[in-house]
């Protein structure tokens, strides 16, 4: 140990000794809070600080007498299958790692650093070990924590597509029923008016127009609220008309391509896919300034991939990881919920592609 207080003191720059002496070095060696233990190249524990000592139950150290460091850190006769500190006296590579080791009752990082002699040969392993069982058990707590917030984000959204469903047919069925019954009931009324009263007439083609407008807008309003396409003719019917939709409404060439005729999937998985892109079609506009938007959805036998691109001005690292792009982050919710992936990528002038993957597995009530 004084070798090693001497080698310090002459590294050190400023010309004061850092330890005036061997008293020092163990007085602060053995201050530490983490478990260190000096080994050997047979893996004997020739030096320990007195948190080690007190852990790992260690008897007093003597030269000569063999005290395996897997006696006391693993409670084996014999080095662990695969440890890595036994990788890192061969190698010469420092190892990080962490395990719960029942023998300690505890979960433990630890670090092996290999020794050197003088000549650069291995003589040894250093390991410095932390009791990390507290991190961990607020790892689990965070964890749970977070599939709860999950849970009730994915219930959330049930509910609100539920409610959305109701709510359409609702207006559809009611208010458009009764919409129509006032134009059928207003061209009877036109019908029996004396032809020679054009002004009650004119009234009433200006009164007929504005039924004909607020049935339209009854319908737009209920087919954003949930398009009856996804529930009656499935995802494709639905994205071939949003597409179209998008279209009219913004100017935006949009164009939509499918692998196969026909892509039949569970409720869950065609509304997540409809959202997204919804949402997808919802940013371009808003931040993109595209003029050509492409579209596909392709199934392959493990999964559903949709993908979608803008040639806009291209979104940046500093968008796609902001706290408050709140679309972005609903999308990314939505794929972890199906246990898929979602990748966002952009590149400045030439435009930005979503890539969505959902995998298949009891997609259609069956396990792939």
């Amino acid at each position: 140990m004084q070798d090693q207080v001497n080698r310090i003191n002459k590294g050190n720059k400023t010309g004061r000794p850092i330890f005036d002496s061997l008293h020092d070095w163990e007085g602060i060696f053995h201050t530490i809070t983490d478990l260190i233990t000096v080994h050997d190249k047979d893996f004997n524990i020739i030096h320990a600080n007195d948190s080690a000592k007190k852990i790992l139950g260690l008897p007093d150290l003597t030269v000569n007498k063999e005290t395996k460091c897997f006696n006391y850190y693993h409670g084996t006769l014999c080095p662990p299958t695969g440890c890595p500190s036994c990788d890192c006296v061969k190698s010469g590579i420092p190892a990080v790692f962490e395990l719960f080791e029942p023998h300690l009752n505890m979960n433990v990082e630890i670090r092996a650093l290999p020794r050197f002699d003088s000549e650069n040969r291995i003589i040894g392993v250093i390991h410095i070990a932390r009791d990390i069982t507290e991190r961990i058990r607020h790892e689990e707590q965070l964890k749970k924590s977070r599939e709860k917030l999950r849970n009730l984000a994915a219930h959330l959204n049930a509910v609100r597509e539920g409610e959305r469903r109701h709510l359409a047919r609702e207006i559809h069925d009611e208010l458009a029923q009764a919409l129509t019954a006032l134009k059928m009931d207003l061209f009877w009324l036109n019908k029996k008016l004396p032809e020679d009263q054009k002004p009650l007439h004119d009234k009433a083609k200006v009164m007929s127009d504005l039924i004909d407008m607020t049935i339209y807008a009854v319908r737009r309003i209920s087919s954003e609220l949930r398009p009856g396409l996804l529930d009656d003719l499935g995802l494709q019917a639905a994205m071939e008309w949003q597409a179209k939709e998008f279209q009219n409404r913004t100017g935006i060439t949009c164009e939509v391509s499918f692998s196969s005729d026909t892509i039949n999937l569970d409720q869950e998985r065609s509304t997540t896919i409809f959202r997204i892109f919804q949402e997808t079609l919802t940013n371009i506009v808003r931040y993109a300034e595209a003029t050509r938007v492409k579209a596909s959805l392709q199934e392959t036998p493990a999964s559903l991939i949709l993908e979608v691109t803008d040639n806009g001005i291209g979104i940046t690292e500093e968008q796609i990881s902001d706290s408050k792009s709140f679309g972005l982050i609903g999308m990314q919710e939505r794929v972890h919920l199906l246990e898929g992936n979602i990748r966002i990528s952009g590149v400045r002038g030439k435009g930005t592609t979503v890539t969505v993957s959902i995998p298949l597995c009891n997609a259609k009530g069956i396990s792939n």
